[in-house]
């Protein structure tokens, strides 16, 4: 979807959204960097298994806490 058709802050906002749909982030209750998007808006750690619901595209900062 990187063409030339859009403009270039459409396109950096969807690098963004890319960027942090398949970053890993830390898990709350293992705390290790391994929390990973299954589906939209469900998060699974890899280490201990814990599923979750939060934002679609990234974590919130109250869920980690």
């Amino acid at each position: 979807m990187r063409t030339t058709k859009y403009g270039v802050g459409v396109r950096k906002r969807l690098d963004e959204v890319y960027k942090s749909e398949t970053k890993r982030y830390k898990c709350p209750r293992c705390k290790k960097v391994s929390l990973s998007r299954q589906a939209s808006g469900i998060w699974e750690c890899s280490a201990c298994r814990l599923r979750m619901a939060d934002y679609a595209y990234k974590v919130s900062v109250s869920s980690l806490s």
